[in-house]
């Protein structure tokens, strides 16, 4: 019997296993795009651990900076007291905007779900002073409670929804909900959906709507390209504000820092998490100052969060982002170019493949 075998022996005997990961494998060590098990077998990393480790397997610096911390500091947070980690993070993260008047506040939490999803629901109830909360179909948003059941790929499970929560239609082009349209009509349509909900279901009581720029769990589902535009002209029209999750798609995935650039539309607040640290918990809600007021003093707190341990994985990750942005990117555009020709060659061939997602515009 190998290592990995007595190790998985022992785990089924002590843990919830049904929790747990389907991939039996028992994980040494990691670096840069392979992670290796404890029988010494290597593997390639195609899920960058959920996408935390979108820069490789600790990239140069990170673990120099989480030790070098670690070595003064490592219990406390962000909400007892200030710390030098916690302002280079800030300016680290909102570095990544270059829209100043857009983007200029930042508060960070432990994940995108229970931190930055949830928080930025309440500071877009306390500045809009509006109850209802509208998502789209195939959305998801994290797996507590609250966001597991707000989600658009909601599980009968999670029992009811929450009052004041709207699901409306998300504009899927080849599977689109109103019939068989161009992607542009299909994204029209959707928009004109949203509108009626504002109207005539929340009686124009919706105080933001939430929605990632690409579905990610929901199947890389890519919108047409001038949804956004479309949606954000409505949205403000009623005073709603666009929530991006980015959790997923930011970081550089798409090619871009963030994917929202990818549509020529600014969202009034950014869900950042996942990638923003190298694989330590942290994310974070960056919006502008008019917003960020709405919260007060002790409207929020975390007992880990915003930590100067995960505050100084931050900055490192965020530095070395930076520093290699250029060739970060242009690697990220090509791999996905690479992916798409491959993939089509394989719809060309093959009638049974309905669709090839992931080409933003497709």
């Amino acid at each position: 019997m190998g290592r990995t075998e007595e190790i998985l022996k022992e785990l089924d005997e002590y843990l919830m296993t049904n929790l747990y990961p389907t991939h039996r494998i028992v994980v040494r060590e990691a670096r840069d795009i392979y992670v290796y098990d404890v029988d010494g077998n290597t593997y390639l990393d195609f899920m960058t651990v959920v996408t935390t480790a979108l820069l490789g397997h600790n990239p140069p610096g990170l673990a120099d900076a989480i030790a070098e911390t670690a070595k003064r500091l490592i219990a406390g947070n962000g909400y007892n007291w200030y710390t030098e980690e916690l302002l280079n993070a800030a300016k680290a993260v909102l570095s990544l905007f270059p829209d100043k008047s857009m983007y200029n506040k930042v508060h960070f939490k432990l994940s995108g779900s229970e931190g930055g999803i949830e928080l930025a629901l309440k500071i877009a109830k306390r500045y809009t002073k509006n109850t209802y909360v509208m998502y789209l179909m195939g959305g998801y948003h994290g797996r507590t409670y609250l966001t597991g059941s707000y989600h658009g790929m909601r599980r009968k499970e999670y029992g009811p929804l929450p009052p004041g929560t709207l699901i409306a239609p998300f504009p899927y082009p080849y599977r689109c909900p109103f019939g068989d349209m161009p992607p542009e009509e299909c994204g029209k349509a959707a928009v004109e959906a949203i509108e009626y909900y504002i109207n005539y279901v929340a009686i124009k009581d919706v105080c933001c709507l939430v929605t990632e720029p690409i579905q990610g769990v929901g199947g890389i589902v890519v919108p047409p390209m001038d949804f956004f535009e479309r949606l954000k002209k409505v949205l403000d029209t009623y005073g709603i504000l666009l929530i991006f999750d980015e959790v997923q798609s930011g970081m550089g995935r798409t090619g871009t820092t963030w994917a929202f650039e990818q549509f020529n539309v600014k969202p009034d607040i950014v869900v950042a998490a996942k990638g923003m640290t190298g694989g330590l918990p942290a994310s974070a809600v960056v919006t502008r100052k008019e917003i960020a007021s709405a919260m007060q003093l002790n409207d929020e707190h975390s007992t880990f969060g915003a930590s100067a341990l995960i505050m100084a994985a931050v900055k490192a990750t965020v530095d070395y982002y930076n520093m290699h942005k250029e060739e970060l990117l242009s690697n990220a555009k090509r791999m996905g170019e690479y992916a798409m020709k491959r993939l089509m060659e394989l719809y060309d061939k093959h009638p049974l493949i309905g669709e090839v997602r992931g080409g933003l515009g497709s």
